[in-house]
């Protein structure tokens, strides 16, 4: 299945690849426009990438995932230029809902660990004939 549109995504510039089947990816290098008074990545925009990522991995073909919570802690800043990499993979899967692990990293440095729940609804199928 390839990645529905995710239009607030490609307003931040984010990739997503690798969508579906508990696992995605999102990808984005950082530009002046995602920075904070500081001069580093907002706290927002790693949130919104972790969440493109989490919302990518809960959703396929046969699944049709939501996000209801998600937990996110900052370790370390992204600056302009710093590619980010979001990694979401399910954790653990429950009766009806999934649990998550995010890791957002620039090259091997960790930038911030999200832990996201959604819930997993099968696909309602499509009109046939």
């Amino acid at each position: 299945m390839s990645a529905p549109q995710d239009a607030f995504a490609a307003t931040l510039g984010v990739d997503v690849a690798g969508h579906g089947g508990g696992r995605a990816e999102a990808r984005v290098v950082v530009t002046g426009d995602h920075l904070n008074p500081h001069g580093t990545a907002h706290g927002s925009f790693l949130f919104s990438l972790a969440g493109i990522a989490l919302a990518a991995a809960a959703n396929d073909a046969e699944h049709s995932g939501v996000v209801s919570a998600v937990h996110i802690d900052y370790v370390s800043p992204a600056r302009a230029g710093d590619t980010l990499v979001a990694t979401a993979e399910v954790a653990e899967r429950l009766a009806k809902e999934d649990l998550f692990v995010v890791r957002v990293t620039s090259g091997e440095k960790l930038v911030a660990r999200a832990n996201g729940r959604a819930n997993r609804r099968v696909r309602a199928a499509g009109p046939t004939g």
